[in-house]
Order: C-alpha cells, then sequence, then structure tokens
C-alpha cells in the first residue's frame, strides 16, 4: 500500500476546513450535482440520488477524518492507496458545491486558470476559491503520487 504524509499550514487550512464543513453538512442531503431525468423515471432517480447521497456522506467522513485531533497536533495529514477513491470523490462533491455556492459567479475557465483578482474578492468568495485551490491541490497529489 502507497502512502503520503502531506504537511499543511495550520493557519492556512484551518479556516478552510471551517468554510467547508457546511457544505459536506448540505451533502449529506443533497447531491453534488442533480442531472436532468425524465419525469418517467422518478423511482430510479430516487434510488440512484439515495445511492449517491450515501457514498458522499461516506466519502465525506473519510476526508473530513484527515482532519482531526492528530492533524491539529502535528499539520500532517496521511493519503493512502485506500483512501484515495473516497478522497478525490469528496474532494469533487465538495468543489462542485463551491461552484455553485460561494463561486457561482466565477466562470470554469477563470477557477481553473486561477485568473482570478483574489483582492477584488469579498470575503466569502476568498474563502471559497482558496478552498477550491486547497480541494484541487489535493485531488492532484493523490493523483500523481498515489495512482502513478
Amino acid at each position: 500500500m502507497k502512502h503520503i504524509e502531506v504537511s499543511l499550514n495550520l493557519d492556512v487550512v484551518a479556516p478552510l476546513l471551517d468554510f467547508i464543513k457546511p457544505i459536506v453538512a448540505r451533502l449529506e442531503h443533497e447531491t453534488a450535482f442533480a442531472p436532468d431525468m425524465a419525469e418517467a423515471d422518478r423511482e430510479l432517480a430516487g434510488v440512484w440520488r439515495e445511492g449517491l447521497i450515501h457514498t458522499q456522506v461516506e466519502d465525506c467522513r473519510l476526508f473530513m477524518g484527515l482532519f482531526g485531533s492528530e492533524f491539529f497536533e502535528s499539520g500532517r495529514i496521511v493519503l493512502t492507496t485506500e483512501n484515495a477513491d473516497g478522497i478525490l470523490r469528496a474532494a469533487s462533491a465538495i468543489r462542485l458545491k463551491l461552484r455553485e455556492t460561494a463561486l457561482v459567479d466565477f466562470t470554469d475557465a477563470a477557477l481553473e486558470g486561477g485568473e482570478v483578482e483574489f483582492e477584488k474578492l469579498g470575503e466569502s468568495e476568498r474563502h471559497g476559491f482558496a478552498a477550491y485551490l486547497f480541494l484541487a491541490t489535493l485531488q492532484e497529489i493523490v493523483i500523481k503520487h498515489l495512482f502513478d
């Protein structure tokens, strides 16, 4: 089993975690995205939604579990091949919710290209953008170092 330890700055990451906690709570009751399904497929849509929410809850618990008491003592998280898929899914779900809440006024190109004038953002947008970048960076680390 591959694993990597990532050292993070507590002063930077702690406020980001506080910012995403309400988003994680939303993901316990709603899907990260909701594709349109035909009216005739209501039952299928309900089953799909319940399964997705269940997976989101488990993935988000795994993700937030990285930031428990050990993290707040050491500033380190451990990413492994065993937790990688769940971490990637949780980060994706949270980023999608950030995209439709705090970052709703941004284009995908601006977010993915980092073409954002940080100093001109409001507080919620600053935290949202920083959280978005933080999650993207974690995803890149997982993909680069655990799936090569």
